[in-house]
C-alpha cells in the first residue's frame, strides 16, 4: 500500500506534542481540520490576571491563525505579553480536545483574504449578513499568530461511551 502524504502542519505539531497526548500529531491535526469551534485563548491583563477570548481559527502549518479587532483587548494583553495558553475543544460529550501554551504575534497586514475564510468555516453558508458585516470591518482587523510550544490532546470518547 502507498503512503499517504503528510497532512500539512503535522510535522510541526509532533515537535511540540507532549509524549503523554491520547492524540498523535497526525490525529490532532485531523481533529483540527474537522472541528468547528473557537480557540480558546487566555492571555494575562495589566494585573496579571487570566482573561479568556473565544476565537475562530484555522491551524495551518504549524500555527493558529486567528482575527479580530485591532482595538480589541486580546490584542492590547498580546502587545504587552505574548505568552498564550489555549485550547480547542468539543463542548458536548464525549469530551475531547487539545490545549497547550505558545506565544502570540499580533500582525498588522490584510486580515481581508483570512476573515473571509475563517467566516466561511465557521458560519457554514448561514447568516450571510454577518459575514458581510465581518468583511465590511476588515479594514480594522489584525491577524493573530499564535506559535504552539507545548501541546496535549485529550480524548474521553472511551471512557464516556454508553454501555452496550
Amino acid at each position: 500500500m502507498a503512503e499517504l502524504p503528510e497532512r500539512p502542519g503535522v510535522a510541526a505539531l509532533a515537535a511540540v506534542l507532549s509524549p503523554k497526548s491520547a492524540w498523535t500529531a497526525a490525529q490532532a491535526v485531523e481533529f483540527l481540520d474537522d472541528t468547528r469551534v473557537p480557540l480558546r485563548v487566555s492571555t494575562l491583563d495589566a494585573e496579571g490576571y487570566p482573561h479568556i477570548t473565544s476565537l475562530w481559527s484555522l491551524y495551518v502549518d504549524g500555527h493558529w491563525l486567528s482575527c479580530t479587532q485591532r482595538s480589541a483587548v486580546v490584542c492590547r494583553h498580546l502587545r504587552r505579553n505574548p505568552r498564550v495558553g489555549f485550547e480547542v475543544a468539543v463542548c458536548a460529550p464525549p469530551y475531547r480536545g487539545l490545549s497547550g501554551q505558545g506565544e502570540a504575534t499580533v500582525l498588522e497586514e490584510d486580515a481581508t483574504a483570512l476573515l473571509g475564510t475563517l467566516a466561511d468555516r465557521f458560519l457554514e453558508g448561514r447568516d450571510q449578513r454577518l459575514r458581510q458585516w465581518l468583511l465590511s470591518r476588515a479594514s480594522t482587523e489584525v491577524i493573530i499568530r499564535i506559535e504552539p510550544r507545548r501541546v496535549t490532546s485529550w480524548d474521553f470518547r472511551r471512557r464516556m461511551s454508553p454501555a452496550g
